[in-house]
């Protein structure tokens, strides 16, 4: 499905961008090559790219560089991506088997540790010591988020505080990062890189959420995976956490917390109760207040195409998720 509409001239960067990454990512080891390959032939949208580039254009737009800086960070994620999936032991992304599925967990693990390699390679050929620090530091909080998830698997106890700070650091930090490290090689003013860098963040985290609304409310064929494939691996997202603390619905809920091996039944009644709950609405109301805060730093920033496109992105994401 392709996200822009008006700003169509953006997929040619985006091509720019994947040949770079399948350039950059080639190895002397036939398994390494056929995993990335496959990898990068799942397909997704390269929303991060996208935003270092789009950020780029607030300043002095540097087309190589910004490539070079924007396919380090989609390696990065694709690195996370490729993690995530051996602790969660994902059989399926975006529709396709992972990484663990078609090639083991050992596979799956040097292929990981190799794009980050290679990803750091090219970010300290590309940015300043200042961004690459903010890099490192968002690297470290995207794991620090993982480690948390998985430490908190099971919990009945997840409170919204620290689901939002989780999804801060899974996801809505990378997103963040984009905007920021693209805006500040492009030179941008500080007040641009700050208004953009908010941008990035509200919106990962209204991405992360409808994400997790998706994961009870989507067309499976489309989410990629099993439906409530997170609650049955002991994940708890805002919409069980809003169904918890509602008193009406949390003693029906509860008998599913914790239980490991659950059937379809199960996964029908789950999804029945979150949605009567009121806890599929009161996730999308705060999504909703995530992409006004969005709203609020584009009207900071200068009238100007890219402006335009990342505000085609967000209501892109409204129109699609709900």
């Amino acid at each position: 499905m392709r996200v822009w509409k008006k700003h169509v001239d953006i997929y040619e960067d985006i091509d720019k961008i994947d040949a770079f990454i399948r350039n950059s990512l080639k190895a002397s080891q036939q398994v390494l090559n056929d995993a990335i390959n496959d990898l990068l032939n799942a397909g997704g949208k390269r929303l991060r790219p996208a935003m270092v580039l789009l950020a780029g254009r607030f300043g002095r737009y540097n087309e190589e560089k910004l490539i070079s800086l924007a396919a380090a960070i989609e390696i990065m994620h694709m690195a996370t991506l490729i993690h995530d999936d051996i602790i969660d032991q994902s059989e399926l992304r975006r529709g396709r088997p992972t990484v663990r599925n078609r090639w083991g967990n050992e596979i799956a693990v040097f292929t990981g540790d190799y794009l980050f390699t290679r990803a750091f390679d090219l970010v300290t050929q590309t940015i300043s010591q200042k961004n690459m620090h903010h890099l490192s530091q968002a690297i470290k909080a995207i794991c620090v988020g993982e480690v948390d998830q998985f430490e908190s698997r099971y919990d009945k106890n997840m409170y919204i505080g620290k689901y939002l700070k989780r999804i801060s650091r899974k996801t809505a930090i990378l997103f963040s990062l984009s905007c920021q490290v693209g805006a500040s090689e492009a030179r941008c003013r500080q007040e641009v890189i700050r208004h953009l860098r908010k941008f990035g963040h509200d919106f990962g985290m209204a991405f992360q959420i409808t994400d997790d609304l998706l994961d009870f409310s989507g067309n499976q064929d489309e989410v990629g995976k099993p439906l409530c494939s997170d609650f049955a691996e002991g994940v708890y997202t805002l919409p069980v956490i809003y169904t918890m603390l509602d008193s009406s619905y949390s003693s029906k809920l509860e008998p599913y917390i914790g239980k490991k091996d659950l059937i379809d039944s199960d996964i029908n009644q789950i999804g029945k109760l979150v949605d009567e709950s009121g806890g599929l609405e009161r996730s999308k109301k705060l999504a909703l207040r995530y992409l006004d805060r969005c709203n609020d730093s584009l009207a900071a920033l200068p009238n100007i195409p890219a402006r335009d496109a990342l505000r085609e992105l967000m209501e892109e994401l409204i129109q699609r998720r709900y």
